[in-house]
């Protein structure tokens, strides 16, 4: 009964999301002129809820070390989001730089600790800026950046230091730390156990056993072009849309230079214009943009950070999600201080379809030794994780599958540990 009962929900949210599906392509497929196309916007204002810098910018992995031999891992988002307000509410003492053998011995010392990372690094005094900590930056590291909060309850003290340890700046700080620990043991929080050693690749968290993690499926919305028309222009009022059909590629331009083209086969969306924030900050004048997507593309957080280019993804229960043809991101890059290039795909995930299916993930050195039989470089291994794959539905172009696999950012780039190692038997890289 509870198979039927479970594809009857499925049935009819498909069913629901196909009706609106036809009633958006209605509307796609028939802007007879510009003046349509205007009154189509304007019929759009003040439906997306704006986001906010500091839902984006976020920590996506918990790692509490309960003891000297016991580090446990979780990406409960609504923990991370708790713990994370609680902190930033201390009170700060005066910042002060470790040396680089302070910071070794820090990291080394058996103190009670959370740790909570980000996807990549960026600037401490944004972070300080954006989520209103009361602290003062010493001189020499203003322009420094980071990945990791860490609370030593032993010694009352807070860390903000890169993954390398080779900027870490320690403040005293007071705080109700038993209310952090309560949350800690919650016993309804499930953790992974890890280690960390200086043996482990890009002084990374290693998984210590296998882990056992749900696929999930999730219908998703095709997004009209006025979403994006709407969030990228800097003049979304006044647009020409070029000659379109049902299987044609939309592409929309105004006389301002500003470009967007949605191409039909994939759903990628590709914009080109100038850039509407000048503010001498790549991760403030990127996110203005993903303020104005509000949800429309699901939970965007913070990813990655390349010369000039910054790249928001979704996650789904605190992973990343990974796709073709720029599903599951918005990759923004600017070009000569005044252009913008934005990258993104119309294909949306929405709404999730209850599933009891599971993949389990060998642990960490059990897939990097498969990897290093193929021949794997491990000093070109960047980083690694746990993500969703998005693929498509054998059933249904209307629903989508994520799928648990390894990814490693390999030489700049995150490829699952599959694709790596058909890659390394081809010989496509070493």
């Amino acid at each position: 009964m509870t198979q039927i009962g479970e594809r009857i929900v499925r049935i009819s949210l498909i069913l629901m999301v196909i009706l609106s599906l036809i009633l958006s392509w209605k509307i796609w497929t028939n802007p007879s002129s510009n003046h349509a196309l205007n009154e189509f916007n304007q019929k759009s204002n003040d439906v997306i809820q704006q986001k906010k810098i500091t839902d984006v910018y976020v920590p996506i992995k918990l790692f509490y070390q309960k003891s000297d031999d016991t580090i446990l891992y979780t990406n409960r988002e609504s923990l991370i989001s708790n713990i994370q307000d609680e902190i930033t509410n201390y009170k700060f003492s005066e910042g002060r730089v470790l040396s680089r053998s302070e910071a070794e011995q820090a990291s080394q010392a058996p103190t009670r600790n959370v740790d909570l990372t980000f996807p990549t690094e960026m600037p401490i005094s944004f972070y300080l800026d954006n989520y209103g900590v009361k602290a003062t930056l010493p001189s020499e590291v203003k322009n420094s950046k980071f990945s990791r909060v860490i609370l030593d309850f032993d010694n009352s003290k807070v860390y903000f230091s890169s993954r390398t340890n080779e900027t870490v700046i320690e403040y005293i700080v007071d705080g109700n730390f038993q209310k952090i620990l309560d949350m800690l043991e919650n016993k309804d929080i499930t953790y992974y156990p890890v280690t960390l050693s200086n043996n482990n690749v890009s002084n990374v968290y290693y998984l210590s056993k296998p882990s056992n993690l749900k696929i999930y499926s999730y219908i998703i919305a095709t997004q009209s072009f006025t979403t994006f028309s709407k969030a990228f222009f800097n003049q979304s009022e006044d647009l020409y849309l070029g000659e379109n059909g049902a299987d044609s590629d939309v592409n929309l331009s105004n006389g301002e230079g500003e470009s967007l083209t949605i191409q039909s086969k994939t759903g990628e969306v590709s914009y080109f214009g100038k850039l509407q924030y000048s503010k001498d900050d790549i991760y403030f004048s990127t996110f203005k943009y993903i303020e104005n997507l509000g949800n429309t593309i699901g939970s965007l957080r913070y990813s990655e950070a390349k010369t000039n280019e910054i790249i928001y993804r979704n996650y789904v229960e605190g992973f990343p999600v990974f796709g073709n043809h720029s599903k599951g991101v918005v990759d923004i890059a600017i070009q000569n201080q005044k252009n913008v290039r934005i990258l993104t795909n119309q294909e949306t995930i929405q709404i999730p379809i209850p599933s009891n299916d599971t993949v389990t993930l060998p642990q960490t050195t059990e897939m990097l030794a498969d990897l290093e039989n193929h021949g794997i470089d491990k000093s070109k291994i960047l980083d690694m994780q746990i993500g969703y794959e998005w693929q498509s539905n054998t059933e249904t172009k209307q629903v989508v599958d994520l799928v648990p696999k390894w990814y490693l950012n390999y030489n700049g780039s995150w490829k699952s540990n599959e694709q790596l190692r058909s890659e390394l038997q081809e010989g496509v890289v070493d």
